[in-house]
């Protein structure tokens, strides 16, 4: 599955984006954290399309800079309209909460729950230990973490490989490409991809790029 990260600061160009990326992908990012000006109706329009609600917070690399009760709310909207996924970080306090919340009131959002590391890859036994503990929250363990070697790709794919179908791993920029390519092969549920040099973090391929990698050798 290819996600499209979609990091317009306007809701009506995010949705027409949307409406473009989904020709290329299986379901897009928003990124609501990027948006300007958000409320419960944008996120409405937002969840009519298959997609991930991200509201990131700054203090996990994100860009939302308001109040962490109103990123809780416009989350738990996501949720009440049944958005296909909503993205929580591990760090997020109300994580387990918010997972209460969509079981009580019966949502079939599925919920990430997702940890970064813009400096390094932690060792496999970090990683293993970061997912495990994300799934006894969530439904879908997520790491992002910064490549600085081939070893790094390798700790990855091995943690990938070890949770498949249960788990979205990457490791980001230039050296971390490769997981982008191959993740789904050893078992990540989606992977990223840009469209038209928007990417939402270091070293996401673009879509038409990805398509044609994967035509070639998978």
């Amino acid at each position: 599955m290819i996600c499209i990260p979609i990091v317009d600061n306007n809701i009506d160009d995010a949705l027409k984006n949307a409406e473009k990326a989904l020709k290329e992908a299986d379901i897009v990012e928003f990124r609501v954290d990027m948006l300007d000006d958000v409320n419960e109706s944008a996120i409405e329009e937002m969840v009519k399309y298959p997609c991930i609600i991200t509201v990131r917070a700054d203090w996990e690399g994100g860009f939302w800079k308001k109040s962490n009760d109103e990123r809780i709310n416009l989350i738990k909207k996501a949720i009440e309209c049944n958005a296909k996924f909503v993205d929580i970080e591990l760090k997020e306090e109300k994580n387990k909460e918010l997972v209460k919340f969509r079981d009580e009131i019966g949502s079939k959002t599925k919920i990430i729950i997702s940890y970064h590391d813009f400096e390094k890859t932690p060792s496999c036994e970090e990683l293993i230990k970061i997912v495990e503990e994300e799934l006894k929250i969530g439904d879908i363990a997520k790491f992002a973490v910064m490549a600085k070697s081939k070893e790094d790709v390798l700790k990855v794919l091995n943690v990938i490989n070890k949770y498949n179908g249960k788990i979205i791993g990457i490791a980001m920029g230039e050296e971390g490409k490769l997981t982008r390519i191959l993740g789904v092969h050893f078992g990540s549920i989606l992977t990223f991809a840009s469209m038209e040099g928007k990417a939402s973090a270091p070293g996401q391929i673009d879509v038409k790029k990805l398509k044609e990698i994967w035509k070639l050798i998978l």
